[in-house]
C-alpha cells in the first residue's frame, strides 16, 4: 500500500487551509497514494473559537462533506487529521462549551469510516514561545481506542499527545493493526527532543507501520512546532521524512509480508507476560 503523510503550517483560515490540504492530496494521489494522512488541526489552528467553529463549519453540510468529496474524487483512504467537532451526546451536554478532537477516516467511496476522539489532552507547561497549553479548557477527553479497517489492514487512530502513551499503541497491537497513524501539532522544543525517538519506539514496540503527520513553523497564537512528518517501519527504520521547515508531503511504500514476517520471527505479543 503507497502511503503518503502531509506537513502544513496551518493557520485560523479555514478555507486558505483546506485549499492547501486539497494540493498536497492530489499531488500525492498523482503518485498513486492509498492512504493519506493529514496533520493534527489540518484545517484551523489557533482559533479560540472552536466550539463555535465546530457547529458551523466542521459539519457534514461543511468541511466533512469536503473531505469525503477528495477522498472519492481521489480515490484514496483519507485520515483527516484532527478537527474540532460536537455531536448530541451526553457528554457534550455537561460541556456545552467544550468539543471533541475528532480524528475522522473516509474510504474511496467517499464513507465516513471511523471517528477516534482525542484519549490525552495535552495540559502541560512548555518552554517554548507560548509557554503552556490547557486542551482540557477546550476539549472533552475521548474514552476509547478506534480502530479503522482498510480492506484486509487495520488503522489503530491516535493524536500527538497520545504518541507518550505507550498503552494505547499496545493495544492496537493486541487487536492486531499493522498501521498506526500519528496527526499532530508537536511544539517545536518537545519535537527536537522527542519525535523522532517516540515514534521509532512505538513502531518497534508493535511492530507496526508508524505514519505521523505533523504542523511546521511559526503559526498565529505564537506557538512554533516541529514539523519532521515521517513513515516509519515496524523495525524503526524511517521510510520516508518531509524536510526542512515547509509544507510538504513523504511517501512510502508499505510492505505487509514483511511485517508479517517480523512478528512471526520475533512474537513479542506471544512473549508478553505483564499486561
Amino acid at each position: 500500500m503507497l502511503c503518503c503523510v502531509a506537513q502544513m503550517n496551518s493557520k485560523k483560515d479555514v478555507d486558505a487551509n483546506l485549499a492547501m490540504a486539497e494540493t498536497l492530496i492530489a499531488q500525492a494521489a498523482n503518485s498513486g497514494v492509498k492512504l493519506f494522512l493529514l496533520p493534527e488541526m489540518f484545517a484551523c489552528l489557533g482559533v479560540s473559537n472552536q466550539y463555535e467553529m465546530a457547529a458551523t463549519r466542521f459539519t457534514e453540510e461543511d468541511v466533512l462533506a469536503t473531505l469525503a468529496g477528495w477522498s472519492k474524487k481521489f480515490k484514496m483512504y483519507l485520515v483527516a487529521g484532527s478537527m474540532p467537532t460536537v455531536n448530541s451526546g451526553k457528554e457534550d451536554v455537561i460541556h456545552s462549551n467544550k468539543v471533541h478532537a475528532a480524528c475522522l477516516v473516509f474510504s474511496p467511496e467517499g464513507k465516513q469510516i471511523a471517528n477516534y476522539h482525542k484519549i490525552h489532552l495535552f495540559d502541560v507547561d512548555v518552554e517554548d514561545e507560548k509557554g503552556s497549553y490547557k486542551e482540557s479548557d477546550t476539549f472533552i477527553a475521548g474514552q476509547s481506542p478506534q480502530i479503522a479497517q482498510l480492506d484486509d489492514v487495520k488503522l489503530g487512530l491516535s493524536i500527538c499527545y497520545d504518541l507518550r502513551f505507550p498503552e494505547l499503541f499496545q493495544h492496537y497491537m493486541a487487536e492486531n493493526c499493522q498501521i498506526m497513524t500519528v496527526p499532530s501539532a508537536f511544539t517545536y522544543q518537545t519535537g527536537k527532543a522527542h519525535w523522532e525517538i517516540l515514534l521509532r519506539a512505538r513502531a518497534i514496540e508493535t511492530q507496526s507501520f508508524i505514519l505521523a503527520a505533523n504542523q511546521v513553523g511559526v503559526h498565529e497564537d505564537g506557538r512554533r512546532t516541529w514539523g519532521h512528518s515521517m513513515i516509519v517501519d515496524p523495525s524503526g527504520e524511517i521510510l520516508a521524512q518531509v524536510t526542512g521547515d515547509e509544507p510538504g508531503i513523504a511517501i512510502a511504500e508499505l510492505n505487509f509480508e514483511r511485517l508479517a514476517h517480523r512478528r512471526k520471527t520475533m512474537p513479542l505479543q506471544q512473549h508478553k507476560r505483564l499486561n
